[in-house]
């Protein structure tokens, strides 16, 4: 029996001690040399690829829908507001001299204005998860608690307006409505379309596109914005086309601190309206000058 006893001591030392060299030398076979690893293929799990989009993070998708209905909003503006498809749907009538057909065609550009700038946004916001129609600066408070700002804001860009009221680019392009000063309906009405417009456009530049995409990239979100609203001005006096730049800078910052566009539209409706009556003034053409 102790023999017996002996004999399976001596196999269990030796079957740990197999166990110990197998740990201790592992099998040559599956030894992977780092230097003589293989190169991996194109279709690897971890291979850098855009297929399928459906893969793609819910954030990205997000911003180009904001990115892609701003474009899609601009390129109505600029396709459908213009004067051809308004005497497409509102021809003329032979032998009948309408006074009023340029206030109606500057009405249907405003309307237009408003579907592009705010309707077709405002959709899209719905439709976003995750998105809300206050997220593009709606907010009053920001504008109460800081009006004062744009207060300075139109004090310091007035003195400007004066200056370059007086060269002939300025008087002739302003007002865009021509027949502004002609009575005091056509100025009323006239400055109440435009500022009309104002509102879409603080909503649209300040509003979707600062708002809508500050949650993806922050601040950086005003110089992007501040690219499609310079390109609008390419139409006008080169001045005005250079100080939308910092218009839009300045602007923007403040809508995205404040979160409200609000000043914004009354630094705007300010400004053309003072744009408006000095170029009126210059031609002698203010309704009250003559009557």
């Amino acid at each position: 029996m102790l023999r017996s006893r002996g004999h399976k001591s001596l196999n269990c030392g030796e079957a740990s001690l197999s166990k110990r060299k197998h740990r201790e030398h592992p099998n040559p076979a599956k030894t992977v040399n780092p230097s003589h690893t293989p190169a991996k293929s194109p279709g690897d799990s971890d291979a850098i690829s855009i297929w399928p989009l459906t893969r793609l993070p819910a954030e990205l998708w997000q911003f180009a829908a904001i990115c892609v209905t701003a474009c899609i909003s601009l390129l109505v503006l600029e396709f459908v507001a213009d004067e051809p498809v308004f005497v497409r749907f509102f021809p003329s009538q032979r032998g009948v001299i309408d006074t009023y057909w340029m206030l109606r065609f500057k009405a249907w550009w405003v309307a237009w204005a408003l579907v592009s700038y705010v309707v077709i946004p405002a959709v899209v916001m719905l439709l976003l998860p995750g998105k809300r129609i206050r997220d593009c600066n709606l907010g009053w408070r920001g504008f109460r608690e800081h009006y004062w700002l744009y207060v300075g804001l139109y004090a310091l860009v007035f003195p400007v307006i004066w200056i370059v009221s007086f060269t002939p680019d300025f008087y002739t392009y302003y007002p865009m409505y021509a027949q502004a000063g002609r009575s005091w309906f056509d100025l009323l009405v006239w400055e109440s379309l435009y500022a009309g417009q104002f509102v879409a456009l603080e909503f649209f530049f300040r509003g979707f596109l600062v708002g809508g995409l500050s949650r993806y990239i922050g601040i950086y979100a005003v110089p992007a914005a501040v690219i499609p609203y310079m390109m609008i001005h390419f139409s006008k006096p080169w001045p005005e086309a250079l100080g939308s730049i910092v218009a839009g800078l300045v602007l923007g910052t403040l809508a995205w601190k404040t979160k409200s566009i609000w000043g914004g539209v009354c630094v705007h409706c300010a400004v053309a309206s003072s744009m408006d009556l000095l170029a009126l003034s210059h031609k002698g053409q203010l309704p009250w000058l003559h009557r």
